[in-house]
C-alpha cells in the first residue's frame, strides 16, 4: 500500500510539473516606426495566429509596447501586427531567432522559465 501511495505521488508530482506555465513578457520597440497604428498585438501558434487576442500596451508611452501572457514549457512562433494584422513585421529568412516554414517567417521562442 506505502509503495502503491508513493508511485501515486510521484505521478501527481510529475504531472504537476509537466502542466507548469511561465510568464513571458514580450516587448515591441514601436519608436521608429513610420506609418500609423492604434494597437500592436503578438500572435503566434500560442493563440492561433488570431490577431487582436494579445494586444500590447504602452502605459508609461515609451514607445516600448508589452504584454505578459503565460505560456507552458515548449517552442512556439510569433510575429508582431498591429490593428488585427492591418500590419505585420517582415522577417529575413536565416534570421536569427526565427524560423522559416514554406513562404512564412516567424519569430520563435522556446519557453523553460519566466522571461522577456
Amino acid at each position: 500500500m506505502r509503495k502503491m501511495l508513493l508511485l501515486l505521488s510521484g505521478i501527481c508530482w510529475t504531472a504537476a510539473l509537466m502542466a507548469q506555465s511561465y510568464n513571458i513578457t514580450f516587448r515591441l520597440n514601436m519608436n521608429e516606426v513610420t506609418g500609423t497604428f492604434t494597437t500592436p498585438e503578438v500572435n503566434g501558434t500560442f493563440n492561433g495566429w488570431c490577431g487582436s487576442c494579445n494586444p500590447m500596451t504602452d502605459t508609461n508611452g515609451d514607445g516600448i509596447w508589452k504584454t505578459t501572457i503565460s505560456l507552458p514549457a515548449g517552442t512556439y512562433e510569433y510575429k508582431f501586427s498591429h490593428d488585427n494584422w492591418a500590419g505585420q513585421e517582415t522577417l529575413v529568412p536565416g534570421s536569427s531567432c526565427t524560423i522559416t516554414t514554406g513562404s512564412f517567417t516567424n519569430r520563435k521562442v522556446t519557453v523553460t522559465a519566466d522571461a522577456t
